[in-house]
């Protein structure tokens, strides 16, 4: 078994998983827009069926968008896990993406940072819960910590409580597949083409 001590390579590593990430976390938020655009549609539906008639339809976009994308968001975690197997990398690989993304220039500011942390906390406990020995079950249980761990601060954050239940329930099904697709199967694609070329183990 791999020793769980922290080598100045790994926190290298970790850094530059960081980086990158960061940077395709800023360009992922630049195109927002064309995104809530896209998605109008689904929030169309929403605001006309009694889910969410009492919200606007470009709220509605925004959330569904949000919900649809917040996996891009969460892909630094999981791929650093995967690569350098070490106690806290997940949550630290997150945390410098989201503080690369803020010093790039996010629209967002200071609360990317605060995104970071917990969408990086969520995805930590997955890989933690069972202890870095296992990094695939850990990646699957990545995506359902981080689901709801960051769920539940935008629950609380945005006042997702104020909403009806049903529609609450619809925002968290599209949040949890965007970390499933994202997060879990992108990432696992990213990482096996990684071993197939010798770049890690």
């Amino acid at each position: 078994m791999k020793s769980k001590n922290w080598k100045i390579r790994d926190v290298i590593l970790a850094a530059l998983v960081g980086v990158v990430f960061g940077a395709v976390y800023f360009a992922s938020g630049q195109p927002y827009n064309l995104f809530i655009s896209i998605l109008t549609p689904i929030a169309t539906f929403l605001t006309g069926h009694s889910l969410a008639s009492s919200l606007s339809t470009s709220l509605v976009a925004a959330q569904v968008t949000t919900a649809a994308t917040v996996g891009l968001f969460m892909m630094a975690g999981p791929i650093a896990a995967l690569i350098i197997k070490k106690p806290g990398v997940a949550f630290l690989s997150n945390l410098i993406a989201s503080a690369v993304e803020m010093v790039i220039g996010s629209s967002w500011g200071i609360t990317t940072l605060l995104w970071g942390i917990e969408q990086g906390a969520g995805i930590e406990i997955g890989f933690a819960s069972v202890r870095y020995r296992r990094p695939m079950a850990g990646l699957w249980l990545s995506t359902i910590t981080g689901s709801i761990v960051s769920f539940a601060y935008h629950y609380f954050e945005r006042s997702y409580y104020k909403f009806d239940v049903n529609y609450v329930l619809i925002l968290f099904v599209i949040w949890f597949l965007s970390i499933f697709v994202f997060a879990g199967l992108i990432n696992l694609l990213i990482f096996s083409l990684l071993k197939r070329t010798k770049l890690v183990q």
